[in-house]
């Protein structure tokens, strides 16, 4: 008798999850990969219920036969230094902020496990606050009067935002793979669409994609293809990418082409309706940023043209050697210039850069 279990939503036969999980393994087995199983139906179960998002490829221990040197070098020096970087990392592991590590890792397509990640970062957070203890220990000693009162707490300070950026890595790299798919969606949805309404099977269509210049998104189908062709039921596959993706508007997509399947709706139809949603969608967050350029464009002239130029004409004034100069209150010597222009205003250059990059819709 085959047992069911079920998310709420969909009842899963546990001998073909069983069955599905058995040849991923053996897949996984012969590519060189170790598959843990932490709980009693492993992430592999999870994955094909739609439990869990995530998959244990390999151990730390393995970091050191991957075909990257740099990732070589820091899993031999995780191992070394074994007696420090172990507990720092099962201390990583109880933050909050590792819980999500193994989903945004499968969510990127980063060929990292939890374990693995939390072992770099605990490699990483170390060497990071030897290098910038090192740093500041040179620094304070070149000083006239030495105080080495605050070097443990910079050094815990390095540590801790090392750590901090490390474990948020997953997240920013599984949200600027969802903002590359946000360009090609559009097309890609009409491609379908177009071979679907030509009388071509989903499957193809899937394949098709897959196999399409459509960056991101193709690898997205191409994961889909391999779910399906190793025994997953056509619309899990599809639920596992919309689980995975940060993507809403694809998530949207990928939940209508379920329920269509469900159901037996005209999904040509589906598709193009909400490929037109999506360009629309775009259209309305290129013209939100336009406006926001026009108010930007009076900032950066200010802050680029005219700031320097008044910077400049007070500048000389001021340190003009004619008696008759009335400014020579103002703190505008030779050096504060020079700061100005060689600091401040790169400075200003480069947030402004930055806020239009982020600003910037990704399409």
């Amino acid at each position: 008798m085959a047992v069911k279990i079920s998310d709420g939503n969909d009842a899963f036969d546990m001998k073909k999850v069983l069955s599905i999980v058995g040849r991923m393994k053996k897949k996984y087995q012969e590519q060189g990969l170790l598959i843990e199983e932490p709980s009693e139906y492993g992430e592999l179960k999870g994955i094909i219920t739609g439990t869990r998002s995530g998959i244990t490829v390999q151990t730390p221990e393995e970091l050191k036969n991957f075909k990257s040197p740099i990732v070589n070098r820091l899993g031999a020096l995780y191992l070394a230094l074994g007696s420090i970087t172990k507990p720092l990392g099962k201390f990583i592991e109880k933050l909050k902020l590792s819980n999500s590590i193994g989903f945004y890792l499968y969510s990127a397509n980063m060929p990292y496990s939890a374990k693995q990640w939390v072992a770099l970062t605990a490699v990483v957070s170390l060497l990071s606050a030897f290098i910038f203890g090192l740093i500041s220990l040179i620094a304070i000693a070149a000083m006239k009067q030495p105080n080495f009162a605050l070097l443990p707490l910079m050094i815990i300070g390095a540590l801790f935002f090392s750590g901090l950026v490390m474990l948020l890595i997953p997240k920013q790299a599984a949200q600027a793979r969802s903002q590359k798919i946000s360009a090609e969606l559009p097309f890609a949805l009409r491609h379908m669409s177009t071979e679907l309404r030509a009388g071509i099977s989903f499957y193809r269509t899937i394949e098709t994609i897959a196999t399409a210049d459509y960056g991101i998104l193709s690898e997205e189908f191409a994961r889909v293809r391999t779910e399906i062709e190793e025994g997953t039921d056509t619309k899990e596959a599809l639920r596992h990418l919309a689980l995975r993706t940060q993507n809403k508007a694809l998530r949207n997509a990928i939940m209508h082409m379920i329920r269509a399947l469900k159901t037996g709706g005209n999904l040509s139809e589906i598709m193009e309706e909400i490929a037109d949603d999506v360009s629309f969608e775009i259209q309305m967050k290129i013209r939100d940023f336009s406006q926001k350029m026009n108010f930007f464009g009076v900032i950066f002239i200010f802050l680029v043209i005219i700031m320097p130029v008044f910077v400049g004409i007070l500048g000389g004034i001021r340190n003009t050697p004619l008696p008759a100069a009335s400014l020579s209150s103002i703190p505008l010597t030779p050096e504060i210039i020079a700061f100005i222009y060689l600091v401040m205003m790169p400075l200003i250059l480069i947030l402004l850069f930055v806020y239009v990059r982020a600003m910037q819709p990704k399409v």
